[in-house]
């Protein structure tokens, strides 16, 4: 008696056998057997993914306004050192609001910003309306907490858009520590600082020139940036809108 062969059923890219519970991927170099029921969580997952990052929470993109062009940088100005503070100019028109290109965030700037620095930690961020103009924190450190026998003894993290540091011993006083660190809400003011800020690594040195604004949306959210160097706690993360980020 010969075993008559059975049918296959294609679907798509996959060829499904209505006699086994094995679908194969294929047709060509490699073929993986997933039993049926791990197949349908398999896509189940797949679906939430996507669902998750392209409907629920879709990437950051770039927010592009006119804070640039009517609060520029020289462009002969030398860059900053990594052992100098930030250099931050305030602004005389705190108050006024600029609409960014296709959204509905308005941005307040506060202060020209710029800052050589060590990446210290870095951490993504999908969820909350602070996530959909800023998809990424980066904790910052320069002067002494740029310095490798510094943080040797500290260790680093972020979570829930904070940045906190821990030391059995401290290398230097804690008012150093905060005074030289910082978490920072990222934001791309153009294509090319987005594709630099998706780049940025731990333990890269980075130069940023951009801009300490607030920002508002619609439905009346609010979020405000630090403008100094020495606060702690609850709003003490600058919130910057880079014009340009250099990885060295």
């Amino acid at each position: 008696m010969v075993q008559q062969p059975q049918p296959e059923a294609r679907l798509g890219g996959f060829v499904a056998n209505p006699g086994s519970s094995v679908v194969h991927f294929g047709p060509c170099c490699w073929r993986v057997e997933l039993p049926m029921p791990y197949f349908r969580l398999a896509l189940i997952a797949i679906v939430g993914w996507a669902a998750f990052h392209f409907l629920i929470a879709p990437p950051a993109g770039v927010m592009e306004t006119s804070i640039s062009a009517e609060h520029p940088f020289s462009v002969e100005r030398p860059l900053p050192r990594l052992e100098t503070e930030p250099q931050q100019v305030d602004l005389d028109d705190r108050d006024r609001r600029y609409p960014a290109q296709g959204t509905d965030y308005l941005f307040s700037p506060q202060a020209t910003f710029e800052l050589r620095a060590r990446v210290l930690s870095t951490r993504n961020y999908r969820l909350g309306m602070e996530s959909r103009v800023s998809p990424r924190d980066l904790a910052l450190g320069w002067g002494p907490m740029a310095q490798d026998e510094v943080l040797a003894d500290i260790r680093i993290s972020q979570s829930g858009r904070w940045y906190s540091w821990r030391a059995k011993s401290l290398p230097i006083p804690q008012a150093d520590i905060n005074r030289h660190s910082s978490n920072m809400h990222m934001i791309a003011g153009n294509e090319d600082a987005l594709r630099a800020l998706k780049r940025v690594r731990q333990d890269d040195e980075i130069t940023l020139r951009g801009h300490l604004v607030n920002v508002s949306d619609g439905s009346g959210g609010r979020w405000r940036t630090s403008t100094n160097r020495t606060d702690t706690g609850a709003g003490a993360c600058e919130i910057v809108l880079i014009d340009e980020l250099i990885i060295h």
